[in-house]
């Protein structure tokens, strides 16, 4: 499993990266506003390719992320060969989605800053309205980013299985916590399953091999071997009876 640790460090980075540039971007188009009308300076700024500027100030996110993906791979388990090409491929994939948000996020920096200048609202207020949608705050931006690590994670272990033999055992491994989820208590406390067995065992299906138990899941899909870390399935269960356990007794009370 990739180390959470280190995707969590990343993630950190990379939205304060991309957090910043936010500020910078919006500071700098509105200072050039000046004493300029509002029409002088939508006319101005309808003129800037404000992705070339995004995308050049954010190149230090982009580069951690690509980056990241090496590291990602010291610690995923290896159990069947991959070719180069094909791993490429995966992290070219992941960086794309990260590339087409960041994208997405210059066209919301311009539209409310040519808002602002025409309602005269100030720095701030803009940036508040830019973090208020399109998944640009500081929380969406970590699960976006934590999300399409966990996810490159899983993808390149999904590869390894199609050409494992159809009787090889794997587990459901990672954190067991307040946090972790019933789909992924399910999963954990079913033990070892084939690749065929794995899509009956949740309401999710097969998006489980590459998806896990959704954003933010530091679960995945992992080949059965002894003493395999982070796969506890007597405690998952013990937690899903708490779960069940408390759910009768809140409909008891009520």
């Amino acid at each position: 499993m990739s180390d959470q640790n280190f995707i969590e460090r990343n993630s950190t980075k990379i939205t304060d990266i991309l957090l910043e540039v936010q500020e910078r971007t919006i500071a700098e188009l509105y200072a050039l506003k000046g004493s300029k009308s509002a029409e002088e300076f939508i006319r101005l700024i309808e003129g800037l390719d404000v992705k070339a500027i995004v995308n050049a100030k954010a190149v230090n996110a982009i580069g951690t992320f690509q980056i990241s993906h090496t590291g990602m791979l010291e610690s995923i388990e290896g159990f069947a060969t991959i070719p180069e090409a094909t791993i490429q491929a995966l992290a070219n994939f992941n960086a794309e989605s990260l590339l087409s948000h960041i994208d997405n996020m210059s066209v919301i920096i311009k539209k409310e800053v040519l808002k602002g200048a025409i309602s005269g609202v100030g720095v701030a207020d803009i940036l508040k309205a830019v973090r208020g949608q399109g998944s640009l705050s500081d929380r969406q931006l970590r699960t976006l980013i934590t999300t399409a690590m966990n996810e490159y994670s899983r993808s390149v272990t999904k590869v390894m299985m199609d050409q494992m033999p159809k009787e090889t055992l794997y587990v459901y491994i990672g954190a067991l916590d307040e946090k972790t989820r019933k789909d992924c208590l399910d999963m954990m406390s079913a033990g070892k399953s084939t690749l065929a067995e794995i899509p009956t065992l949740t309401r999710l299906g097969e998006s489980v091999l590459t998806s896990g138990g959704g954003y933010n899941c530091r679960h995945k899909w992992e080949i059965s071997v002894q003493d395999k870390f982070g796969h506890d399935p007597k405690k998952a269960q013990e937690m899903l009876d708490k779960l069940e356990r408390d759910r009768l007794a809140r409909e008891q009370s009520g």
